[in-house]
C-alpha cells in the first residue's frame, strides 16, 4: 500500500492511496461530474486521466480526450498521459514513463487492479452525456509504445475483472437505449479471444523447453518447464496472430523482460537488453519465425529503454 501527501487547509493531511473496490460505491455508479467521482474517493483527480504515482496507479478516467482509446468488449485500449498542447489537444513531445503512466506499468508487473470511470459520451458516442460512470475493476494485461501526431505515447489494453465489473459494452448498450443501468451480474459473457493451446505446446515441444534467449531448461518436479511468448500481441491494437510464426519459447525470466520491453530481437536475430546485446536468438530450422512480427515488437518497444 502507497501514500501521498495532499494540501488541506493550513496544513498537510495524509491519505491513504486505495487500490481496489471502494466500499458504498458497485460497478455502475453514477456521478453527475468528476468532482463527485473524487468526493466518493472513486478517482481521485478532477482534471488528470491517471490518479497514481511510479509506485502504482489506482485508477483512471476515459473522456473525450484521445481518439486512439478504444473500448472492445471486455477489453479497453488506453493512452498515457503527458505530451499534448493544453489548448490544440494535439501533442508537441514524447510521452514518458514516469508518474501516473509508471504506475500502471507497476500495476501490470504485480497484477494489481485499476478502478475506470468513463464519461457516458465515450460509451454513447453522444456528447451531450456528461454523466460519468464507474465501470469496475480492469487489469492491466499489455502495456506497448505507439504514435500520435509524429511523437510516442504509450498504450494501454485493461481487461475487465469479471467478478468486479461491467463490461463497456454492456453499459453502453443500456445507456443509448436510455436504460437504467442493469444490476451487476456475476456471470458474464464477454467479447475474449481464445488462445490456441496446441500451438503454444507446439513451440515449447520444438524447443524442449529451453528458453531461446538464455538457453535455460527449468526443471520441476512435474517436469520441464518453458512459457509461450506471443511477439506481436493477441489484444487490441495489435492483433497479432495465434500462430507459430508469431511465438517464442522462452523462460519466465526472459518473457517478463520482453512483454515488458527490456528485451528485443534486431534483424540478425541478435537479443539487445536496453540496447545492450545479450545474445543471438536461437531459432530451430523447423520454426519458420516471421520477422516482420519482431520487427513490430521493437517499434512498440523503442523509446521504453529511456
Amino acid at each position: 500500500m502507497s501514500w501521498f501527501k495532499s494540501r488541506f487547509l493550513w496544513g498537510y493531511t495524509v491519505v491513504r492511496r486505495v487500490y481496489g473496490e471502494i466500499p458504498g460505491y458497485p460497478p455502475g455508479s453514477r456521478f453527475s461530474n468528476r468532482q463527485a467521482a473524487y468526493n466518493a474517493g472513486i478517482h481521485r483527480h478532477t482534471q488528470a486521466g491517471i490518479s497514481g504515482t511510479a509506485d502504482g496507479s489506482e485508477s483512471i478516467c476515459l473522456s473525450d480526450g484521445y481518439s486512439d482509446d478504444e473500448i472492445q468488449g471486455d477489453l479497453i485500449t488506453y493512452t498515457g498521459f503527458g505530451g499534448r498542447d493544453s489548448n490544440t489537444g494535439r501533442h508537441v513531445t514524447d510521452q514518458k514513463l514516469v508518474g501516473g503512466n509508471a504506475g500502471l506499468v507497476r500495476d501490470y508487473e504485480v497484477g494489481r487492479p485499476v478502478r475506470v470511470l468513463a464519461r457516458e459520451s465515450v460509451l454513447t458516442g453522444r456528447k451531450k452525456d456528461s454523466w460519468y460512470t464507474y465501470l469496475g475493476l480492469f487489469f492491466v494485461t499489455q502495456w506497448s509504445w505507439g504514435e500520435r501526431d509524429g511523437y510516442k505515447v504509450l498504450r494501454f489494453q485493461l481487461q475487465a475483472d469479471p467478478l468486479d465489473s461491467y463490461t463497456p459494452a454492456e453499459v453502453s448498450h443500456a445507456l443509448n437505449r436510455g436504460e437504467d443501468l442493469p444490476p451487476l451480474r456475476r456471470n458474464t459473457v464477454v467479447n475474449r479471444r481464445v488462445r490456441n493451446a496446441e500451438v503454444a505446446e507446439s513451440v515449447k515441444r520444438l524447443y524442449d523447453n529451453t528458453c531461446q534467449i538464455c538457453g535455460t531448461q527449468l526443471k520441476t518436479a512435474a517436469g520441464t518447464y518453458a512459457e509461450a511468448a506471443h511477439i506481436r500481441p493477441l489484444g487490441i491494437p495489435h492483433d497479432g496472430p495465434d500462430i507459430l510464426a508469431n511465438l517464442l519459447c522462452l523462460c519466465p525470466n526472459c518473457h517478463k523482460e520482453f512483454d515488458g520491453h527490456a528485451v528485443t530481437v534486431d534483424g540478425d536475430g541478435k537479443v539487445y537488453q536496453f540496447g545492450h546485446y545479450k545474445a543471438d536468438l536461437v531459432v530451430h530450422a523447423q520454426h519458420q519465425l516471421d520477422m516482420t512480427y519482431l520487427a513490430y515488437h521493437r517499434e512498440i518497444s523503442e523509446g521504453s529503454s529511456r
